[in-house]
């Protein structure tokens, strides 16, 4: 509710310094602002949570149980995907009440994305043990997933001598990155709510990219969580 009440805020101030189009500016710094938010706050959760639970001996406790490490990790992180996906519908209420079906497929993608964003934090939480190491990387991976379309156009881009071998190294690098991350540049885009939503091939696209991700994601927390001692 603290989120939707400075949300609003924002997307208000943008409305009153735009000259035209105020409800729409209203409707995209609204969306824009709810999408950072809703990733920070699930990070933050999903990191602090885990490691309080490690650092108090809760997982230890739990393991000792006939319980298995799949059976505990898959399980942390349906309970973690709920609580985004009841995160994404919450923040989507203003949206929904003013552009219903715009707000819907927003909704949907930005849960998908907090899918993305809640695996990723779980594995890295695991794996590095501190909260601070484990939301930087993080936040060193949204960001590269949400810029990484642009680094490889810029990359290539007229301004670039791709004569040299460092801009062909470069460039290749970031090639690399780019199939190995997600595209969150598709997600969850403010525009939707004022021009067109994705078709539904695109939303498919979309489902199976985060799908592809998670089960990846998984892996990697559950190869480190079966190595780790308690």
């Amino acid at each position: 509710m603290a989120l939707i009440v400075i949300g609003s805020a924002i997307g208000e101030f943008a409305a009153t310094i735009a000259i035209t189009e105020s409800s729409q500016y209203r409707l995209m710094f609204y969306a824009a602002t709810m999408r950072i938010a809703a990733v920070f706050v699930m990070a933050l959760l999903v990191a602090t949570s885990i490691l309080r639970e490690v650092d108090d001996k809760v997982v230890e406790l739990t393991l000792s149980r006939p319980l298995s490490r799949p059976e505990w990790y898959i399980g942390k992180l349906i309970g973690y995907v709920a609580a985004s996906a009841a995160l994404a519908i919450i923040v989507s209420v203003p949206l929904i009440l003013q552009v219903p079906t715009a707000a819907l497929g927003w909704c949907y993608s930005l849960a998908l994305e907090l899918t993305i964003v809640v695996a990723a934090t779980l594995a890295f939480a695991i794996t590095l043990r501190q909260i601070p190491l484990a939301l930087s990387a993080v936040a060193g991976f949204y960001i590269l997933a949400r810029g990484i379309a642009g680094m490889a156009l810029i990359s290539r881009g007229p301004t670039v001598d791709l004569s040299l071998t460092s801009s062909q190294v470069i460039a290749r690098m970031v090639d690399v990155l780019a199939y190995v991350l997600p595209d969150l540049e598709r997600f969850t885009d403010s525009a939707w709510l004022i021009t067109s939503s994705p078709s539904a091939s695109e939303f498919g696209l979309m489902t199976v990219q985060a799908l592809v991700y998670l089960m990846l994601l998984v892996a990697v927390g559950l190869f480190d969580l079966h190595r780790r001692n308690f």
